[in-house]
C-alpha cells in the first residue's frame, strides 16, 4: 500500500493543484493537529468543520465470573457477575445505597430484596386480573388485585383458613353505593346489604343490641301516635315460606304495608315493588295501642267496681 506522505503533498499545492484525487484502498494518518496517534479502537472521521478528527470508540471491557469492578476512593461499591451465587449479576452500592435516576427505571423479572422496602413516592400497579396479584404469605394464599372489566373492582382475598384482619383505632368505609357483604355491586340497596336467599348465618347480623337514632335533638312535629289501633288492623302479620330456601317464617308483606305506612317501607326505583321494610318501627304503634287498649280496660274495671259496689 502506497503512503502519500506530507512533504509530498505540499509539493501538489505548491504546484498549484486545486484538487487532489486519491485512487487508495485506504489512508493512513500518521499524526493530527493535537498529536494524538491513531491506533486500535480509534478512527478517523470528519467534524462539522471539515476537518479530520481523531474519534475513540466505546472500549468493550470483559470481566470473568465472580471478578468485582470497584468504584469509590475505598473500593465501597462495586458490580461482579456471581457465578458462585447462582449467576446472579450484583450491584453492591455504599453504606448510603444505590441512586437509580431516569424517567422510567423498569424491571423485567421478579423483584427480591430484603425488608423493609421503603419507597417514598407514588406506586402503580398496572396490570389486573388476579394473574397479576401482589401475593402474600408463602403459598400466596392471600392477594390484592384489580379486577379489570365490568365490576373493576379492588379485591382483597383473606386467607381460606383465617379470613382477613383489619386492625386499627378505627376503620372509615367511604363508599357511593353501600357495603355488600355476600353480594355483588349490582345488588348493593343500602348502606349495609346482606343476601336475602341464605338460610343461613352469611345473611344474618348478630349482636348485644342495635341502637338507632332518636334523639329529640334531631326530631321536630313530635305528635303521639292518634289511632294506633286502626292502623294496626289495617296490617297483616303472617306466615310464610321462603321461595329459595322453603323455609318457614313469619312476618309481614312489605307491599301491603306500605299501603299503611309508606314510610316505613324501602321500595325499588319503580316505587311499585318493595325491598324490605323496618320492622322496629311498629313497635311505636303497638306500644300506644296496648296503652290505649289499658285505658280502656282500667275504664271498664272501674266502671265493673261501681256497678257492684251498687249491687
Amino acid at each position: 500500500m502506497s503512503v502519500l506522505r506530507k512533504r509530498e503533498f505540499d509539493k501538489f499545492l505548491a504546484a498549484g493543484a486545486k484538487k487532489v484525487k486519491l485512487k487508495y484502498d485506504s489512508i493512513t494518518v500518521d499524526t493530527l493537529p493535537s498529536g494524538s496517534a491513531a491506533g486500535p479502537g480509534s478512527y478517523v472521521a470528519v467534524n462539522n468543520d471539515n476537518q479530520l478528527v481523531l474519534t475513540q470508540s466505546a472500549p468493550s471491557s470483559r470481566y470473568d465470573d465472580d471478578v468485582k469492578l470497584y468504584f469509590g476512593t475505598d473500593n465501597d461499591a462495586f458490580i461482579e457477575y456471581n457465578e458462585d451465587l447462582d449467576d446472579f449479576l450484583v450491584i453492591s452500592g455504599s453504606s448510603q445505597g444505590i441512586v437509580l435516576s431516569g424517567s422510567t427505571i423498569q424491571i423485567a423479572g421478579t423483584l427480591e430484596g430484603a425488608s423493609p422496602l421503603k419507597i417514598a413516592g407514588e406506586v402503580q400497579f398496572t396490570s389486573a386480573g388476579e394473574g397479576a396479584a401482589f401475593n402474600f404469605g408463602p403459598n400466596k394464599e392471600a392477594k390484592i388485585f384489580y379486577e379489570d372489566g365490568e365490576t373493576g373492582t379492588l379485591v382483597i382475598s383473606g386467607s381460606g383458613a383465617h379470613g382477613t384482619v383489619i386492625s386499627g383505632s378505627a376503620l372509615v368505609i367511604s363508599t357511593a353505593d353501600g357495603v355488600g357483604i355476600g353480594v355483588g355491586n349490582s345488588s348493593i340497596t343500602h348502606a349495609i346489604t346482606l343476601p336475602n336467599s341464605n338460610d343461613d348465618k352469611t345473611g344474618k347480623i348478630k349482636a348485644n343490641a342495635f341502637v338507632s337514632y332518636s334523639s329529640q335533638r334531631y326530631k321536630k312535629d313530635v305528635e303521639v301516635l292518634n289511632d294506633p289501633m286502626q292502623v294496626l288492623n289495617n296490617i297483616n302479620g303472617v306466615s310464610f315460606k321462603w321461595k329459595d330456601t322453603d323455609r318457614l317464617d313469619y312476618g309481614f308483606i312489605a307491599e301491603d304495608v306500605g299501603k299503611v305506612l309508606p314510610n316505613i317501607v324501602s321500595w325499588e326505583e319503580n316505587k311499585k315493588d318493595a325491598q324490605g321494610m323496618d320492622y322496629l318501627k311498629i313497635i311505636s304503634f303497638l306500644v300506644e295501642a296496648v296503652k290505649k287498649q289499658q285505658k280502656q280496660i282500667d275504664e271498664l274495671n272501674h266502671e265493673f267496681s261501681k256497678q257492684n259496689l251498687k249491687d
